[in-house]
This record gives structure tokens, C-alpha cells and sequence, in this order.
């Protein structure tokens, strides 16, 4: 019997890595690059915004006088296309007053020069309200930044709990390998029940005997999933004892499960 024990000890995995572990890390690291790839998204996509947003903040903070702001605030507004578009029609607007005013013969009245000055003041007026307009728009614009960060903790809850779930399937799939050795080891195939259909195994290796039958590892697959075994299993073949013992066999959600003999 040591020896049966002994080679279902290290068959099972007890202190190895077991498939559920490496499951959980796979699927942790696939979130993660997922993740990640998300990130690069957002980044790429705040890229623009962020120097727009800073480059109009910096003229607004020269314009107003602000400590950090751009010191050639006034004469970047004045370069600005938006600036020198809406000055751009002062030549045709004074033209337009030049002409009314020889209609009515007040060309050389006092009253002409203080509408064309009038007219110069309010286009440079507009002039500066539209480009600190378009300055404080640019400002505003939307940022990624708080879901840059949220993604950027994603990925660390994401990490830890990968680490998490690998430790706590690996210690699942160790108990439950623990337990199978060890109702074998007291209590042997008499008094053994449970699913040992080859039909939900994967992987199935024989490790050793115990009374006349072969004892084999075996990984449970998504057919047994469904009936919530996962992890790594141990035990006999339904198979070879139906071949001698079919009335200890009996079939459950369709699949061959292992009575305990009578008695026991």
C-alpha cells in the first residue's frame, strides 16, 4: 500500500503546480494584455487633447498674467488665424462707411473718423474675444486621463487577483487530491463512490493497484465541469470494475458512477 500511496502522492501534485493554476494564470494574463492594450488605446487617444489643452492653457495663463504662462501670450493672439481672419474684412467695413458717409456729404465731418476708429476698435474687440474663445474651448477639451488611470488600476486588480486565484485553485486541486489518496489509503475500493466515467476524464494515467484494479490520475474535463468536478482526480475506471462488478455501477446525469459495495 506505501508504494500505491507514495505514486498517487506524486501523481496527484501536491506540492506541483496543478492545470487549474495555470489556468487561472492564463486567464489573468489575457485580461491583462487586454487591458493593457486599452490603456495604449486611451493614451494614444489623449495624446492630441493633452498638448492642445495644454498649449491653450499656457496662453491663457500668459494672457492673464499667470506665473507658468506663456510670456508671448499677446503676440501669438495677434499671429492667431482666427485673430487675423476677423480682421481680415476691416478694409471692406471702412470702405462701406467711407462711401455712406459721401452720400450724405459728412466725408469730411469729425463723425468719419470716430466711426472708422470705432469700427478698428470693435473688430479688434471681436478679433480677441474669438481667439480667447477658440483658446478656452481648446483648454476644455475632454481628457482621458481619470479613465487612464482607472484602466491603469484595472490592470493591477487584475494581476493580483490572477496571483489569487492560481494559489487558491492550486490549494482546491491539492485538498481534493489529498482527500481521494487518502479515502483510498483507509478505507479502499470497497467503500469507494464516485464518478469514474472515462467519459469526463482527460489525461488518465495509471499510477498504481489496490485490489485487483488499476489506479489512475486523470485531469477532469469540461464534460465533467458540468457536474462541478474540476481539477485533477484519482480512483478506478468505471469501466474495469462494471467488467466485474456491474452491479456496483449506476448511471447519473447520463455518465457511470461508482457504488460503494454492499456493506459498506
Amino acid at each position: 500500500m506505501g508504494g500505491i500511496v507514495s505514486g498517487i502522492t506524486d501523481a496527484v501534485g501536491l506540492t506541483d503546480s496543478d492545470s487549474g493554476a495555470d489556468a487561472a494564470k492564463d486567464a489573468a494574463s489575457a485580461q491583462v494584455q487586454a487591458q493593457r492594450e486599452a490603456l495604449e488605446y486611451l493614451k494614444e487617444r489623449e495624446a492630441v487633447p493633452q498638448q492642445f489643452r495644454e498649449g491653450a492653457l499656457a496662453q491663457l495663463g500668459g494672457l492673464y498674467g499667470l506665473e507658468g504662462g506663456d510670456p508671448g501670450a499677446a503676440a501669438n493672439l495677434r499671429r492667431n488665424p482666427i485673430f487675423q481672419a476677423t480682421l481680415g474684412d476691416i478694409g471692406a467695413q471702412e470702405e462701406s462707411i467711407l462711401r455712406n458717409q459721401s452720400a450724405t456729404g459728412a466725408l469730411r465731418s469729425s463723425g468719419t473718423e470716430q466711426m472708422l476708429a470705432e469700427n478698428q476698435r470693435q473688430r479688434q474687440l471681436a478679433a480677441y474675444q474669438n481667439s480667447l474663445s477658440g483658446l478656452q474651448g481648446l483648454s476644455g477639451l475632454q481628457s482621458y486621463a481619470p479613465q487612464i488611470a482607472q484602466q491603469t488600476a484595472n490592470i493591477g486588480q487584475t494581476q493580483a487577483q490572477g496571483i489569487i486565484g492560481a494559489e487558491q485553485s492550486r490549494q482546491a486541486s491539492q485538498q481534493a487530491g489529498f482527500g481521494n489518496l487518502m479515502g483510498l489509503g483507509q478505507l479502499g475500493l470497497s467503500a469507494f463512490s464516485a464518478f469514474c466515467d472515462p467519459a469526463l476524464k482527460d489525461n488518465a494515467c495509471k499510477i498504481g493497484e489496490m485490489e485487483g484494479y488499476s489506479i489512475y490520475r486523470w485531469t477532469w474535463n469540461d464534460k465533467a465541469a458540468n457536474l462541478d468536478l474540476y481539477g485533477e482526480g484519482v480512483g478506478p475506471m468505471a469501466d474495469e470494475i462494471e467488467a466485474n462488478e456491474p452491479e456496483r455501477i449506476t448511471y447519473i446525469h447520463g455518465y457511470k458512477y461508482v457504488e460503494a459495495r454492499n456493506g459498506h
